[in-house]
């Protein structure tokens, strides 16, 4: 099925008009007359090129939209916007799916930082202070967030598949990387960089697809992708810890790294998007990522992320360390990553239904106010092993939910066809939050041959910025309507 028109072009119907002379009549004064024959002629051509380059970028853009329809075709049909509905049918579905495998591989791996950050303070990197090991966790982060400025363009322009194959690519070649490290700066390239940005284009490609397939039921489309997260945080540190302890960490990182390519690579397989990619565009930042940010529900929104995540990773990556200052054995430690991913399960599926009918304003400001409130005083408190447990879950499932609705939030108050670019443009600002939010808690934290570490002072910094993030969203909600704290918005 042609993707714009049926017409088709030539070399020769384009060239050959170019080429012909007009038909220029001679009369007796040759000077007036060469004038108005050279006038005519320049008219005359200026206006066959003019017609020849529109049919140049005619068939171009035919070009681009049969390659496109070829590419996409090795898996699906042509995909014809106005054909297919939102919200009806498998292939809404296949493409919540694929986000659910991608969030297995990009969130997913993510949150097991605190178990990587535990095995490292004890093995590896045994000599360096908790701060400089979380810059591995906080680069990853930081990558994962900024790679959306350029992924959710991309993605508007070739569609998802331009980004998933790479990302396949790239996440498994930096996940079995790692397993070779043994130097500080190796890390921070294989885990820190190289499968940050494979995991980042996943995470916008899917993205983007599920919020062209599903209209109504978009928060729960969210969710359901959102979920692979949790399962994700949930199985990868069993299987490392299972591997690690009985074999070794290279084997235990190449397990890993199995599943994060099937996964990875099923994403590939499922992932199409409704609408048709707009082809190349003119690279204008200013028209893309900063004309936006003049709407203040969407500055209010992106302030509010970036303060969230200051706080957001905080519990992921010192939630182990910890517990084993306070007795736990490692790998128990490692088993409360598992049970935070494990409440985030619930919370990124409860909160995506939840937001359809309640609001995404209304959702996201709840979880946000939980997640603060449980980090701080709640995990302030607990010190016994129970207490330390029910925070873990607890926690995983309001921090579950804001990163269920942050997508599903920048799409609410986003044009459809600008949401994969709207959403890298917020990416790329709380990547900062990402990126500072981890040494900085790592620096209170401290800890070293002289000084015990300090979690209790970590722990109110944790909960004083994410719930400083729903107040803010609170401000951006009363801008959107106009006053109305309390309407379903």
């Amino acid at each position: 099925m042609p993707y714009r028109e049926n017409r088709r072009y030539s070399s020769s119907s384009i060239i050959t008009p170019l080429l012909s002379v007009p038909d220029i009549g001679e009369e007796d004064d040759g000077t007036v007359e060469i004038t108005r024959a050279q006038t005519t002629a320049d008219g005359y051509y200026d206006s066959k090129l003019r017609r020849g380059l529109n049919d140049l970028t005619r068939l171009r853009s035919a070009a681009s939209a049969a390659t496109y329809n070829t590419f996409n075709s090795f898996f699906f049909e042509h995909i014809d916007e106005g054909a297919y509905l939102p919200d009806v049918g498998l292939r809404p579905w296949l493409a919540a799916l694929g986000g659910f495998c991608a969030q297995f591989c990009s969130f997913g791996y993510m949150n097991v930082i605190g178990v990587f950050q535990a095995y490292y303070a004890t093995h590896q990197l045994i000599d360096l202070s908790p701060s400089t090991i979380s810059w591995i966790g906080s680069l990853q982060s930081f990558i994962l967030a900024f790679g959306g400025l350029f992924c959710g363009r991309i993605c508007d322009m070739y569609g998802p598949r331009w980004l998933t194959v790479p990302g396949c690519l790239l996440l498994t070649f930096g996940v079995c990387m790692t397993a070779i490290c043994t130097e500080y700066y190796q890390f921070v390239l294989a885990q820190g960089v190289c499968s940050a940005l494979g995991a980042s284009a996943l995470f916008y490609a899917t993205t983007s697809a599920i919020t062209g397939w599903f209209s109504k039921r978009r928060g729960l489309a969210f969710g359901v992708a959102a979920s692979g997260a949790s399962l994700g945080g949930i199985s990868l540190p069993f299987v490392f810890d299972v591997v690690s302890t009985r074999a070794s960490f290279s084997l235990a990182v190449y397990c890993v790294a199995i599943l994060l390519f099937l996964f990875s690579f099923t994403t590939v397989v499922v992932t199409n998007s409704r609408i048709a990619p707009s082809g190349r565009q003119p690279y204008r930042f200013v028209h893309f990522y900063l004309r936006p940010y003049l709407d203040p529900v969407f500055a209010l929104v992106t302030l509010s992320l970036t303060v969230v995540y200051l706080g957001l990773f905080v519990p992921f990556a010192f939630i182990a360390s910890h517990a084993i200052s306070n007795g736990f054995s490692l790998a128990s430690a490692f088993h409360l990553v598992a049970y935070l991913n494990a409440g985030s399960l619930g919370g990124r599926l409860f909160s995506g239904m939840l937001s359809d009918k309640a609001g995404k304003f209304n959702v996201y400001i709840l979880v946000c106010f939980m997640s603060g409130l449980i980090a701080f005083p709640f995990w302030y408190l607990s010190a016994t092993e129970a207490g330390i447990i029910v925070v873990a879950a607890a926690y995983g499932f309001a921090s579950g939910g804001v990163l269920a609705m942050y997508p599903a939030l920048i799409a609410h108050i986003s044009p459809i066809r600008e949401i994969g670019t709207r959403v890298g443009a917020v990416s790329a600002v709380i990547a900062f939050g990402a990126l500072a939010g981890l040494p900085i808690a790592g620096a209170i934290v401290g800890g070293n041959a002289s000084s015990a570490p300090d979690y209790n002072s970590m722990q109110i910094y944790a909960g004083v910025v994410m719930m400083s993030g729903s107040v803010i969203a609170v401000l951006a909600k009363a801008r959107a309507t106009g006053g109305k704290i309390f309407a379903r918005e």
